[in-house]
């Protein structure tokens, strides 16, 4: 029987992609994360969840683990959310990731965890369980519940995924960038304090999320215009029965 576990980073931030991660282990593995000590991102220091995700992805090496990441750019957000809404995107990034590694071959027997990002839990799990492929896949079943980073061990090693590739992004962005933004939160006042140097150009700096309310409030201040309609980029994904954005 296998475990699987998805869970997602950086839905909230004006700055910087969203990361969708999962990780799939056999149960019989699942003591070996207890071991290691892994638990919900948000519970752990950077330092460990950089020793943590590099360890994880090691096992997947040695004991055929598998993991499978999807970033969602600002640009890819921005486009997305021009006639559809971030829960959406989040379904479809959450369905991509499944796709793309279950069922393991041979493995009829299992279960998902979802860490659910919509209020309804149950309709999360509803709506990737419609955008699978093949579903229902043998004895599998689904779960879908907030907080699962902190329930389920396979959960939290999505989440330490996630975390450290979001936060890898970030820094290095802020070097090549030279611009020290902070997390990227609205609420973090180094966020603040740089959102009016990134929105005094023609265009809103690249690594904002334009179509954010904190994005949109900076250049309203600054320019006294809406803000500008982001081109479309190369799609994030195909959608299933759905023109692309």
């Amino acid at each position: 029987m296998w475990v699987a576990g998805i869970d997602e980073a950086g839905r909230g931030p004006c700055i910087g992609p969203l990361v969708v991660a999962i990780v799939a282990i056999p149960q019989s593995d699942i003591q070996l994360l207890e071991e290691k000590g892994i638990d919900d991102s948000k519970k752990i220091s950077p330092g460990r969840r950089l020793e943590f995700h590099d360890w994880l992805y090691d096992q997947s090496q040695h004991r055929g683990w598998h993991i499978e990441v999807l970033n969602a750019m600002p640009s890819h957000i921005d486009n997305w959310m021009e006639s559809r809404s971030l829960n959406d995107l989040e379904v479809e990034m959450f369905a991509h990731v499944a796709n793309k590694i279950l069922p393991p071959k041979g493995h009829n027997k299992g279960i998902l965890h979802l860490d659910a990002c919509d209020v309804n839990e149950q309709r999360f799990g509803d709506n990737i369980s419609a955008r699978l492929n093949n579903w229902p896949w043998g004895d599998w079943e689904i779960t879908s519940e907030h907080g699962a980073d902190a329930t389920h061990l396979v959960v939290g090693a999505a989440s330490i995924i996630a975390k450290q590739v979001r936060d890898s992004f970030i820094e290095n962005l802020k070097q090549e960038e030279t611009i020290q933004f902070g997390s990227g939160y609205p609420s973090d006042p180094y966020t603040r304090k740089i959102l009016p140097e990134l929105v005094e150009g023609d265009t809103p700096h690249h690594m904002l999320r334009w179509k954010w309310k904190t994005t949109e409030n900076a250049w309203q201040d600054m320019h006294n215009t809406p803000i500008p309609t982001r081109p479309r980029e190369t799609p994030l994904f195909k959608e299933r029965n759905l023109l692309d954005y």
